[in-house]
């Protein structure tokens, strides 16, 4: 007991020797080469080499993994090239085997055949040496084929077994590919009745829908398509259209059908006549007072209107005179015609085959009224069941307005004009088509416009110069001169005779102002006339103010356009205040609404 007292105080006494910790050690691939190369103290060198080592130990290892998959792809293919050789082996042994089979069952067949044939070829030889020889005794073909064939049954079986499934086999693509190279197509049958052949259903499709659209029935009689179709080759037939399988339907049916011409107007039919020559004469007989045989007149119907030839139930057909009168006949509706430059309403009556008084019959508040270019005027109470229309094509020239351009000049005294570059007409080319419904015209088109000469423009130079002062001129368009107030008392050859002005009443004080940019030319007190009143000139024309109860401006003052010269008054021979404004050219008075 004591010994193992000591013993565990032994152990428990004991330390174990103190290990000392140094950087960069360890058990790693990377720390042996670092401490191999760096020992005791970090270089550049040993860095260098510590790199080289693991590009060594890197590629080392790519090497031997790769080394190590060369040997797994080498195992794997080792193995397939066997497992192929083994089955090309057993392939090999399989075909040897089939062809010995092969050759067991047909070379005893082919080897007799072959014997076969030598023997009748020596038969035929021997036959034939007999016949120059005078011998008679022939030895019999025939026999020796019939004995050979019984005794040969079984070899005879053989063959036919070996070539019953290639001639099969023969057959069946033949069958297939003459199949497939024939064109098909589809005989049409009605009451078991062949009308025709056909590429496809759709052609029966549309055949159904035409007579559906061409067959009119006027009581309870209704067609319904009972066809029966068959697949067929179409080789060297001739198929059918739409129509003409439409044509042959009808003509097997059993319905009560004839051969007609039907009118349609706007695609609704009107009836059909058996004579189709008539009914085209009463329609030709609408046109032709419209033809002249000029190639520029093109003469047509408003309305959609078609003849077309097909099979129509009996029901369907019209007396041709019963057409005839509906084509030359007239239906409720309004005819107009439009008012054009010259006309009158004893002339428009006239043009229409009507009288004046059904003209204003038709036409309430026409008579004592006005006639203007562009009115519409109702001429009948009833429009013809088929209207004509023509357009007549022309080519005529027509006139390009020149422009005019005013050119300040400082040299010519202000008031004065002169021309220095005269204006001409340009012309332009124009096609035009003009339309007229049953003889009326009712206006045109222009087809084609092409300008052959261009205008010129006139120039016209106006003085600026005004005691020896260059002034500026007017823009030519004025302005208001009494903003505010637009009614007039008088407007230019008023109700009174020879009043060349504008009269505009404003309450007395009232700004007036320069309609336009110029230079004041006259600046007057009057008790007289215009009273108190200026002139302002603008280069091309002149404005006065009259009747003013006061001045701003004076002679040889230049103004702009818009600005204060003098206020609203009586002076003169004036009844109220008011501003009396003109426009002067030279010594002509104008209306000066003509430069607003």
């Amino acid at each position: 007991m004591p010994f193992k007292k000591d013993a565990s105080n032994a152990r428990k006494t004991a330390k174990k020797p103190a290990r000392r910790k140094r950087r960069g050690t360890g058990s790693s691939a990377f720390s042996k080469a670092f401490n191999r190369y760096n020992d005791g103290k970090v270089s550049l060198e040993g860095l260098k080499m510590v790199f080289l080592y693991l590009s060594y130990r890197l590629g080392y290892g790519m090497e031997r993994t790769a080394a190590k998959a060369g040997e797994g792809l080498s195992v794997f293919f080792g193995e397939l090239y066997r497992v192929a050789s083994a089955f090309g082996e057993r392939f090999a042994d399989f075909v040897e085997k089939l062809y010995a089979i092969f050759m067991d069952d047909l070379g005893e067949p082919i080897r007799v055949i072959s014997d076969a044939f030598a023997t009748i070829r020596s038969f035929r030889e021997r036959n034939k040496a007999s016949a120059k020889s005078g011998d008679k005794s022939k030895g019999s073909i025939t026999g020796y084929i019939t004995r050979g064939v019984k005794r040969n049954k079984h070899h005879a079986m053989t063959l036919i077994s070996y070539a019953a499934p290639v001639v099969a086999a023969i057959f069946f693509f033949g069958i297939v590919q003459y199949t497939f190279s024939r064109e098909y197509g589809m005989n049409v049958f009605i009451n078991d009745e062949n009308v025709g052949t056909i590429k496809n259903y759709s052609v029966l499709e549309s055949a159904d829908k035409m007579i559906e659209g061409q067959l009119v029935s006027t009581g309870e009689q209704t067609w319904e398509l009972d066809a029966t179709v068959r697949v067929t080759g179409i080789g060297n037939k001739q198929t059918l259209d739409a129509r003409q399988l439409t044509n042959n339907i009808l003509n097997a049916s059993n319905e009560d059908i004839v051969s007609a011409s039907g009118l349609y107007v706007n695609g609704e039919f009107r009836g059909a006549v058996e004579n189709r020559d008539r009914l085209t004469r009463a329609l030709d007989s609408l046109k032709a007072p419209y033809e002249n045989g000029d190639p520029n007149r093109t003469v047509s119907f408003v309305e959609d209107v078609s003849v077309v030839n097909g099979i129509f139930f009996t029901d369907s057909i019209v007396p041709e005179s019963e057409l005839t009168e509906l084509v030359h006949g007239e239906v409720s509706g309004e005819k107009r015609y439009t008012v054009v430059s010259g006309d009158s309403p004893s002339k428009i009556a006239s043009t229409n085959g009507i009288t004046t008084k059904t003209l204003y019959s038709l036409n309430p508040g026409l008579e004592g009224g006005g006639l203007w270019v562009g009115d519409e005027l109702v001429v009948s109470a009833s429009v013809p069941f088929l209207q004509v229309k023509y357009t007549e094509r022309s080519v005529r020239e027509v006139d390009i307005p020149y422009k005019t351009v005013t050119e300040k000049n400082n040299s010519m005294a202000l008031g004065t004009t002169k021309i220095s570059q005269q204006g001409e007409y340009g012309i332009r080319e124009e096609v035009v088509d003009s339309l007229y419904i049953d003889g009326i015209y009712q206006g045109e088109t222009i087809v084609q416009s092409t300008v052959t000469k261009e205008p010129v423009t006139k120039i016209i130079q106006s003085g600026t110069l005004w005691n020896g002062q260059v002034v500026t001129g007017g823009t030519g368009r004025i302005i208001w001169p009494v903003p505010g107030f637009t009614r007039l008392s008088r407007g230019f050859v008023g109700r009174y005779p020879r009043h060349d002005g504008l009269d505009i009443p404003a309450p007395w004080g009232t700004p007036i102002v320069a309609a336009d940019s110029g230079v004041v030319t006259t600046a007057l007190y009057t008790n007289r006339g215009y009273g108190i009143y200026c002139v302002i000139n603008h280069g091309s024309y002149a404005t006065l103010y009259g009747h003013c109860s006061a001045l701003y401006v004076s002679v040889g003052q230049q103004v702009s356009k818009g600005q204060v010269i003098g206020r609203v008054g009586s002076t003169g021979n004036s009844t109220g205040p008011h501003c009396h404004f003109e426009v002067q050219v030279g010594k002509t008075r104008y209306n000066p609404f003509n430069w607003m």
